[in-house]
């Protein structure tokens, strides 16, 4: 991805590849669909390890 998308969503189709980037899972998605609609979605935050998380933000290396 190109610098600066950093925490955007991207949404890619698993079958041929096709990716669209978004602000949020609905806008990649969505865009995706009009040129793959038929595809099947796979939702990825730019940076990231999951698009969202459960529980109270821990930087890494915090105490629990």
């Amino acid at each position: 991805m190109e610098e600066g998308n950093s925490g955007r969503i991207v949404a890619i189709d698993v079958e041929t590849g096709e990716f669209e980037v978004g602000d949020d899972t609905l806008a990649a998605s969505g865009q995706l669909l009009v040129r793959c609609p038929e595809g099947q979605t796979w939702l990825v935050r730019i940076g990231y390890q999951a698009v969202h998380r459960l529980g109270p933000y821990r930087p890494a290396g915090s105490a629990i």
